[in-house]
């Protein structure tokens, strides 16, 4: 029998949930994940859609099976999202970065976009990226030609391509960078930058404390949504965002980093 679950649980918390089952019991059913959160299954239909979306598991007739090598064969998946979107912050926020410059790039769908955009530019611009994410490392060798490619230290989580651990903390000890750029999972006004795993958010803490220009990169789907609930870095804590439109003002009214809105 399933274990007996609050009726209104947040939609953070379903999706976190889910992925967990997937990662114990690969592949899950609608009806059994309905009964076992306590929700309809057209509400388990749309977190599966919404998981899917992002590279976090595959649909199938009547359920959903783990994406089990996110960073290997899910690039193009993790993209498919807003793509329009996040290339028109990727290529303004490329405009920051100057030739023979040395920058740091957290992982993710935008800021992989970032880096395929500074790999348009002559091989004279002589541009290095350090990074955490091993699928910019992995295309980028064999499709950023243009590139220094550089991967910090750390333990690779093979589900979500990325290196994090005391290991990446103490590869960048001793380094500061002129810019970081990082992406994110969600924005709240009222308490700020968020993503989905704690480990993403402490890589994301240790690239912050390396960079003099901090630089969030977020397509405006992210802002209140309700669905990231790891904070790594409050509304004060950045420098610059990228989005390319701030509805309502959700993120200029809340903090005083300078917000750059991408015409798509």
């Amino acid at each position: 029998m399933a274990q007996e679950r609050p009726a209104k649980m947040l939609a953070a918390e379903r999706r976190r949930r889910i992925v967990e089952m997937l990662q114990s019991s690969s592949p899950i059913l609608i009806s059994d994940m309905a009964r076992e959160l306590g929700v309809s299954t057209v509400t388990v239909r749309g977190d599966f859609d919404a998981l899917a979306a992002r590279g976090l598991l595959r649909r199938v007739h009547g359920g959903a099976v783990l994406v089990s090598d996110y960073a290997f064969i899910s690039t193009n998946e993790r993209s498919r999202g807003h793509v329009r979107e996040k290339r028109a912050i990727a290529s303004e926020a490329a405009g920051l970065v100057s030739d023979h410059e040395t920058i740091l790039v957290g992982s993710g769908s935008t800021t992989f976009e970032l880096v395929r955009a500074l790999a348009s530019r002559p091989e004279s611009s002589d541009i290095t990226v350090v990074t955490n994410d091993w699928a910019i490392l992995d295309r980028g060798s064999k499709e950023f030609g243009n590139l220094r490619l550089a991967g910090t230290g750390g333990t690779l989580s093979r589900e979500h391509g990325f290196f994090y651990g005391h290991l990446l903390a103490s590869s960048l000890s001793d380094i500061l960078f002129d810019k970081v750029f990082i992406g994110a999972d969600g924005y709240d006004p009222g308490f700020g930058f968020l993503t989905d795993l704690a480990a993403v958010s402490e890589a994301k803490k240790v690239f912050l404390a390396h960079a003099r220009t901090k630089v969030v990169l977020m397509d405006s789907s992210k802002i209140c949504d309700g669905r990231s609930y790891t904070r790594f870095a409050k509304p004060g804590d950045v420098d610059m965002v990228f989005i390319d439109r701030d509805p309502g003002g959700a993120i200029a009214e809340s903090t005083p980093a300078r917000v750059v809105e991408c015409c798509v």
